[in-house]
C-alpha cells in the first residue's frame, strides 16, 4: 500500500483520469471567480500566509494585469465554522496594494463551501450583472474543478474552467520507481476531492 501510494507516477495517472481538460478560452471574460483556499486560518491582514493554493492567486492577478478579466469576483469567507477570518476580505486587501483598483474586486464572504461559493457567486452575477449572459471564468486548482464546475451549474450560471496544474506536466524516470513522500500529500487532497463530489451528489449539491 505504502509503495502504491507513494509512486509519483501512478499518482499523475489517477489525476490525469480525475482532472478536467482545459477548454478553449474566450479571448476576454467579465468576471474572473476566484475560489477561496488560498490562505492559512492563522493568517492575519499584516502577516498573511499562502497555502498550497496561492496558484489561484497568481493566476488571477495574471489575466487581470493581461486584461483577460474584467473584475475579479473573490469567493470565499474561512471555509471553517471555528474561524473567523473572512478570506475575501484579505485577499481583496491584498490586491489593492498590489495595485489592482478597489473598483474591480467583488468580495463574496458568506460561503464556508464549494456549494456556497457557486450560489452566492451566481446570486450576485444575475443580480447585478448588466449582461443577460457574462462570460464568467472559474478559477481554482486543477482537482477542485470537477466539483466546482458542477455546483456552478447547478445554480444555472455557465462558467469556464481555467484550469491550474499542481504537478509538473513532464514525469520524472524516477517517479517510476522511488516512492516520494510528497506523493502521501497529494493523495490526500485528490481522495478528499473525490470523496466531497460524491458526497455533494449524494446531498442533490450537484
Amino acid at each position: 500500500m505504502l509503495l502504491f501510494f507513494s509512486n509519483g507516477y501512478i499518482h499523475k495517472l489517477s489525476s490525469d483520469l480525475w482532472n478536467l481538460k482545459q477548454v478553449k478560452l474566450q479571448e476576454k471574460y467579465d468576471y474572473g471567480i476566484l475560489l477561496g483556499g488560498i490562505i492559512s486560518l492563522n493568517s492575519t491582514e499584516k502577516n498573511m500566509k499562502f497555502g498550497y493554493s496561492s496558484n489561484r492567486m497568481l493566476n488571477t492577478i495574471k489575466l487581470y494585469k493581461t486584461n483577460r478579466i474584467n473584475k475579479i469576483i473573490i469567493s470565499g469567507a474561512s471555509g471553517s465554522l471555528q474561524s473567523e477570518l473572512i478570506e475575501a476580505d484579505y485577499l481583496k486587501k491584498y490586491l489593492i496594494e498590489i495595485g489592482i483598483p478597489d473598483k474591480d474586486i467583488i468580495c463574496e464572504k458568506n460561503s464556508q463551501n464549494t456549494y456556497q461559493n457557486a450560489l452566492f457567486t451566481s446570486n450576485y452575477i444575475f443580480k447585478y450583472s448588466k449582461k443577460s449572459s457574462p462570460k464568467c471564468l472559474l478559477i481554482t486548482s486543477d482537482y477542485h474543478q470537477r466539483r466546482a464546475i458542477a455546483c456552478f451549474k447547478k445554480n444555472k450560471l455557465n462558467v469556464d474552467p481555467y484550469i491550474i496544474n499542481l504537478e509538473e506536466k513532464h514525469t520524472e524516470w524516477d517517479s517510476f520507481f522511488i516512492p516520494q513522500s510528497s506523493v502521501l500529500f497529494q493523495w490526500r487532497i485528490l481522495l478528499h476531492e473525490i470523496i466531497g463530489y460524491l458526497s455533494y451528489k449524494v446531498s442533490n449539491y450537484i
